[in-house]
C-alpha cells in the first residue's frame, strides 16, 4: 500500500495559495505530529480509520486518492 499525503498536500497547498507543512497538518487535524511523519515519510505499519478520516477531510479527498495499493512484486 502506498498513501498519496504528500501529493495531496501539495494540490491543496497550491489551490489555497499558501505553503502547509506537515507539522500545520497535524496542528490543523489534531493528528499526533509523528504519525503525519510517519504517513508523509511511508514508514507507518498500520493507519487507523480516525487518522484516516481527518486526513481526508482536511485533503477534501476519498480514501482511494489517499491510499492505493500496489501490486506486491513476484517472489517466485
Amino acid at each position: 500500500m502506498r498513501n498519496n499525503l504528500t501529493i495531496l498536500l501539495a494540490q491543496k497547498a497550491k489551490k489555497e495559495r499558501r505553503r502547509i507543512s506537515l507539522r500545520r497538518v497535524a496542528e490543523e487535524t489534531g493528528i499526533n505530529k509523528y504519525t503525519v511523519y510517519a504517513i508523509a515519510n511511508d514508514t507507518i505499519k498500520e493507519y487507523s480509520k480516525e487518522v484516516v478520516v481527518k486526513l481526508c477531510g482536511y485533503l477534501d479527498c476519498d480514501v482511494g486518492d489517499l491510499l492505493t495499493l500496489e501490486e506486491a512484486p513476484d517472489t517466485h
